[in-house]
């Protein structure tokens, strides 16, 4: 096993001239940790971007069989490794699994994050599949795991485009394709997956996952607490949260609060959510509904029922009773709702 990386890759570049060590280190980020393009390469040593690609290949060609030779133990430990994970791991925490297993501190060795892929780069070993606009870079074992995470992938993303939305975020639907660890880290390497800060799991798409505006940012917060919270309130947790570090003012979150019909006045500036089942109108118009989902019932019975509803004044409500037009009291003191 390799011991001390950095004396291991300078072991390795012993038989290579100064210009085909510059270009290895500067195309791996060996030295610094940035890696550099052929021009900027040909630009420092004075030669052609061409005349680097050749360098950059036949050293490669000529590392690789040394490499395989000497690490064998360690791109075996590995491989070991990636396979215990199901085959397939995203590269970030794959390199950091290593660096961890080897106990390779970054302040004794620098860049050792580009070391350790330039032993597997130029080992060819494990497999690398290259970061593009819909998948995070990842190493796989073989083909056949990839494959499999790949399907995973494609049943995953079909699930929650087919299922409804409630029962991902809240009844956590989409666990079945991640029931263990391995599936679980799998699903970090596709980027259009995604989580929120609270740590709800969904499409990056969804405004639930990737808030787009203020409006899907209150909604957020008021879902997160579940009860109704004041504008004034609601504009503060949201800068709590820090969604995105834009600022939002108090004014602002009430003027989308009153013009997005998700969302249901149920007090003075206080709002809560329609789908948690608050609904719109006046005092009044609350006390019809009730009235009409559980019959008659005593003025006590119904400023408690409005209370779980609304945020009115017990008066407000005992005042509204009174109106003949809508409530007539029954001969037991309960009210009921004039046909």
């Amino acid at each position: 096993m390799i011991k001390n990386i950095d004396q291991f890759i300078s072991e390795l570049l012993t038989d290579f001239n100064p210009n085909q060590v510059k270009v290895l280190s500067g195309r791996f980020g060996l030295k610094n940790g940035e890696e550099l393009t052929l021009q900027s390469i040909g630009d420092e040593i004075g030669i052609t971007r061409e005349r680097v690609r050749q360098i950059e290949e036949y050293s490669i060609k000529k590392l690789t069989p040394k490499i395989k030779e000497k690490a064998g133990e360690f791109l075996k430990f590995s491989n070991k490794h990636l396979l215990d994970l199901g085959g397939v791991r995203r590269d970030d925490n794959f390199i950091n699994d290593i660096k961890y297993l080897l106990k390779l501190n970054e302040n004794a060795v620098k860049n050792a994050d580009q070391k350790i892929r330039f032993l597997y780069f130029i080992a060819e070993t494990p497999n690398y599949q290259t970061e593009d606009d819909d998948m995070h870079g990842f190493w796989y074992s073989d083909d056949k795991a990839k494959n499999k995470f790949l399907d995973l992938v494609k049943n995953l993303t079909t699930f929650l485009r087919k299922s409804d939305k409630k029962a991902i975020l809240e009844d956590k639907a989409h666990l079945k394709y991640s029931k263990d660890f391995v599936s679980g880290h799998l699903i970090s390497i596709p980027k259009h997956f995604g989580s929120n800060i609270f740590g709800d799991f969904g499409l990056r798409e969804w405004p639930e996952i990737e808030p787009r505006g203020i409006r899907d940012k209150i909604y957020l917060v008021l879902r997160k607490y579940g009860k109704p919270l004041h504008f004034e309130e609601i504009a503060k947790q949201i800068k709590n949260f820090a969604f995105d570090n834009k600022p939002v003012h108090a004014q602002t979150a009430h003027n989308e609060l009153i013009s997005d019909d998700r969302f249901v006045l149920v007090g003075r500036g206080i709002y809560g959510l329609k789908e948690l089942g608050y609904e719109p109108g006046t005092v009044k118009d609350v006390i019809v509904r009730l009235l009409k989902k559980n019959g008659p019932l005593t003025a006590k019975e119904v400023v408690n029922s409005v209370a779980k509803d609304r945020f009115f004044k017990e008066n407000t409500v005992l005042l509204n009773l009174q109106n003949r037009q809508y409530f007539k009291k029954l001969p037991d003191g309960r009210y009921a709702v004039i046909k």
